[in-house]
């Protein structure tokens, strides 16, 4: 995010479903997970809190995301709130969302790609941004979307 990690390269993945789900809806969701689907894996136990306003989308998340679940947090864990601009956040996540496809489609590599945690091809491929996060815009007797 701006240039930096909201974790350690410690194997947590970006559940595409989730993310794609976050610029639509508020609520909690586990857009950082273990690549087996499971949060749990990587000591991620709190999803990122995501709400909506008419031009904001917000993602409240504990710092560090994942931790080991035996270990007693650190002083240095915080809270942290993070604010986009809700049409912008709808791009970049359209936009991440086009590439993520387009990569799926032109793999030819040896073995089997991963999409996402319990995620096939076609789940990938069928994955879209849900209407109720497209800004409107009225204009004359119409709506730009």
């Amino acid at each position: 995010m701006d240039g930096q990690y909201l974790h350690e390269d410690g194997g947590a993945y970006i559940d595409p479903a989730a993310l794609v789900a976050s610029a639509g809806a508020p609520g909690e969701h586990f857009i950082f997970t273990c690549n087996c689907g499971n949060p749990a894996c990587l000591g991620i136990d709190e999803g990122v809190t995501v709400t909506h306003t008419a031009t904001e989308v917000q993602w409240k998340l504990r710092q560090p995301i994942a931790w080991p679940v035996e270990e007693k947090l650190p002083e240095w864990a915080q809270d942290v709130t993070m604010v986009f601009d809700k049409e912008s956040y709808v791009e970049a996540v359209d936009r991440a969302l086009l590439h993520a496809k387009t990569l799926a489609k032109g793999w030819d590599g040896d073995g089997m790609l991963w999409v996402g945690p319990a995620l096939s091809f076609e789940e990938l491929l069928a994955l879209e941004i849900p209407d109720s996060a497209m800004i409107s815009m009225p204009v004359g007797n119409g709506t730009i979307q």
